[in-house]
């Protein structure tokens, strides 16, 4: 693989040549994140973030001297940044249990759904345009995976992977916001809440 082209027509917008890098080295780059994480979903969502983040900042990769070990940089910082927000939610669990088995019924009512709606939506609007698109699709007008495919000319694949990316982030966002003191324990538990249930 003449990598300097493939870069070249990757800066250029030339799907071909980024579709040609991703399957040419997707097993590399799977086994190296895995080899972190002990985790295939968890590396393969970081490769997928991964490979859309480069597409999406095409433009401005005219100083990547090697786009493989461009790559591998990115996916060590995602999976190790993965892992602190693993040690981070497991404390946050055992401190979301502490807390709401200290206080009564009365501190759930803090904070209402209108409220809870809107610093989700602080967190959608972070996300990248297509991927925010998807997700309002699916959380908002109701729509179907098959349906969102057929209107955005997409397959239903990726439809799910851009959902799940989406409620990854979200979450993430959330955590976020508990651990720089913006978001009350209770209101973070009701928030997860609401994005699990859709």
């Amino acid at each position: 693989m003449d990598e300097k082209k493939i870069l070249n027509g990757i800066i250029s917008g030339e799907q071909q040549a980024f579709s040609a890098f991703f399957h040419f080295h997707w097993k590399t780059f799977f086994s190296y994140a895995n080899k972190i994480l002990n985790d295939t979903e968890e590396s393969t969502d970081i490769l997928q973030d991964t490979f859309a983040s480069i597409w999406e900042n095409r433009s401005k990769l005219h100083h990547v001297q090697s786009l493989t070990a461009y790559t591998y940089t990115i996916i060590h910082h995602k999976a190790v940044k993965c892992i602190k927000d693993h040690v981070k939610f497991r404390y946050l669990q055992q401190e979301l249990g502490d807390q709401l088995a200290k206080q009564s019924d009365k501190p759930l009512q803090e904070i209402n759904a209108k409220e809870l709606a809107a610093i989700i939506q602080q967190q959608v609007n972070l996300l990248p345009p297509r991927m925010r698109e998807v997700f309002e699709l699916s959380r908002t007008e109701q729509l179907s995976y098959k349906e969102i495919a057929q209107q955005l000319n997409i397959s239903e694949l990726t439809v799910k992977k851009q959902i799940n990316l989406s409620l990854r982030q979200i979450k993430r966002g959330l955590q976020h916001a508990y651990f720089t003191k913006s978001l009350s324990a209770v209101s973070l538990y009701k928030a997860l809440l609401m994005i699990a249930n859709g």
